[in-house]
């Protein structure tokens, strides 16, 4: 049986990255940012791990996406990080601004089915084409009070089943 992935957008997911330092020290730098890692992001990965294969989607550069990797998934195998250069650039009507596209028929050529997958983003705008893959996460915003990937683990333990 081909095995469920489990991709992973990185801000307002999985960490949040600002120029102002929050009210506590930041997890780890990544200059000029402050990067904080969402709570309970070890344990999401930890319940996940036995169940999917883990990669990495954002729309930011690849150099930030590889730094922000080897903080955030130490320990972890991660199969591919891509960077905004796979994304699909398109201009938001409602916004006049640009939105960059997930489309998840790219990932079939490491050979998952598009029905294998599952995206955990933020923005569903960037998972338009594929939204029944989409697993969507409130934003993070840096609070050590945030409580959202407690409730993902569960889900995704639902849809590992399907």
């Amino acid at each position: 049986m081909t095995s469920n992935l489990l991709i992973f957008d990185l801000d307002e997911t999985l960490v949040h990255a600002t120029t102002q330092q929050l009210g506590r020290a930041a997890d780890f730098e990544y200059a000029p940012y402050f990067v904080y890692k969402r709570p309970f992001l070890f344990e999401l990965l930890k319940s996940a791990e036995p169940l999917y294969d883990f990669a990495v989607w954002s729309s930011s550069s690849q150099e930030y996406v590889n730094a922000v990797v080897a903080e955030t998934f130490a320990g972890f195998d991660v199969k591919f990080s891509w960077a905004v250069e796979r994304c699909i650039q398109r201009v938001d009507a409602q916004s006049n601004s640009y939105v960059y596209i997930k489309d998840l028929r790219r990932v079939q050529s490491h050979g998952y089915p598009v029905e294998r997958i599952t995206i955990l983003d933020d923005s569903p705008e960037k998972i338009a084409r594929q939204p029944r893959n989409h697993l969507r996460v409130k934003p993070y915003d840096g609070l050590n009070e945030d409580r959202e990937l407690l409730a993902i683990a569960e889900e995704l333990m639902v849809r590992s089943k399907r």
